[in-house]
């Protein structure tokens, strides 16, 4: 008896209920002065708040109207955490409930994502033959750092097809062979 220590939530418990502070209960004998008062305490205090779950009221119909919304919607796709977060439901819910639309949701912003990635690359390439061609005109040597010094993101070099674009661009003024 007494080898196990309360968890210190309850000693919080405890104490609010009781009007005591934790270093007191911990140190002196105010427990016993005070307890008279615990059996008059109702029981709806000493409840356990972080057992409770919040219920949120699940409307299928209009989720899933709201779904198909998304997915028809003409603008930006949208990854499935943002619609989730907008809906006001967790993930897990809609996609426990409506698998094949979060699904549809999140293919349609993969490949949003896909598009992207090819228009960015290609507006990089594009922007790195022109400043090879202001750089050559000026007489100086389309080096990567010189011509990362004209560009709107200079980070575009990390693509291979940017950096081929580069030795292409060389190419076509007979930089490189």
């Amino acid at each position: 008896m007494g080898k196990v220590l309360p968890e210190l939530n309850v000693i919080l418990k405890i104490c609010f209920t009781l009007q005591v502070s934790v270093l007191d209960f911990l140190t002196q004998d105010t427990a016993k002065e005070n307890s008279s008062q615990f059996s008059a305490m109702p029981q709806k205090q000493v409840v356990d708040s972080s057992r409770k779950k919040l219920e949120v009221k699940f409307d299928s119909d209009r989720t899933q109207q709201l779904l198909e919304n998304v997915l028809q919607a003409n603008e930006q796709p949208l990854p499935m955490t943002a619609v989730a977060k907008r809906l006001g439901y967790p993930k897990r819910v809609l996609y426990r409930h409506f698998p094949e639309l979060c699904r549809a949701i999140s293919a349609e912003y993969v490949k949003y994502m896909k598009e992207s990635r090819i228009k960015r690359i290609e507006h990089c390439c594009e922007e790195v033959k022109q400043a090879v061609r202001q750089v050559h005109t000026e007489g100086i040597y389309p080096s990567e750092a010189a011509i990362s010094r004209l560009l709107a993101k200079p980070g575009c070099f990390r693509d291979k097809q940017v950096r081929a674009a580069l030795r292409a661009a060389r190419k076509e003024i007979c930089l490189e062979l």
